[in-house]
């Protein structure tokens, strides 16, 4: 156990810093998985921490961030498994072009990677009801009106256009605190989270039964 001295002293020369990626060589899934998880735990952990201690100030600024980096992460790990050939097998969706995958890793616009994959999700028939695109839609138009390029929410430059958004995006008569943000977002990242676990079992089933594409 580390003595108060040691934890007080100020940085040295030489001090061992970085971590070393031991528990990332421990996960056996997809990288992207755990990146788009490990935000969105991060996030549930926060507001778990202002619901119980308040705080609120000070961590709005990075709560939303990380739930908003959640659902851009999962749009493109999505994207990227509608482009698998055991899922264009059944959206009969044409492949992704290298510019394209391209691009796409580079964007960070929550709508236009919706947009995106809008199409391919509506392709797969009736597996998502209008009224759920409708929703998910809804919830994707107005993160992106707060946070168009995922900067907002992670530098203070810009802070008063992101109040001034925040702002245009209440409701009248609605009262929207980080709590109600916080459980619309687990809301988003579990439809996400269940349409990528659907996307999975076509992949996998593809995968085991050893069709030629």
């Amino acid at each position: 156990m580390r003595t108060a001295e040691e934890v007080l002293r100020s940085p040295r020369k030489g001090d061992a810093v970085i971590p070393a990626p031991t528990p990332l060589d421990r996960y056996r899934g997809d990288p992207a998985d755990a990146y788009a998880f490990g935000y969105l735990m991060a996030a549930n952990i926060l507001a778990e921490h202002v619901r119980e201690q308040g705080c609120e100030t000070v961590l709005f600024y990075p709560v939303v961030f990380l739930y908003r980096h959640h659902v851009e992460l999962m749009l493109k790990n999505l994207i990227f498994a509608f482009n698998e050939s055991a899922v264009r097998r059944v959206t009969e969706c044409e492949e992704l072009s290298k510019e394209d995958r391209d691009t796409l890793k580079k964007a960070h616009s929550l709508q236009a990677l919706w947009d995106r994959l809008r199409p391919t999700v509506a392709a797969l028939g009736g597996v998502v009801s209008a009224e759920e695109m409708k929703g998910i839609n809804f919830y994707i138009q107005q993160l992106t009106e707060i946070d168009p390029h995922s900067v907002s929410f992670r530098y203070a430059t810009g802070l008063e256009e992101t109040k001034a958004a925040l702002g245009r995006a209440q409701k009248e008569g609605a009262v929207v605190d980080l709590q109600t943000f916080a459980e619309a977002m687990e809301r988003l990242a579990g439809w996400l989270g269940g349409l990528d676990s659907y996307v999975g079992e076509i992949i996998g089933y593809y995968d085991e039964s050893g069709d030629e594409f």
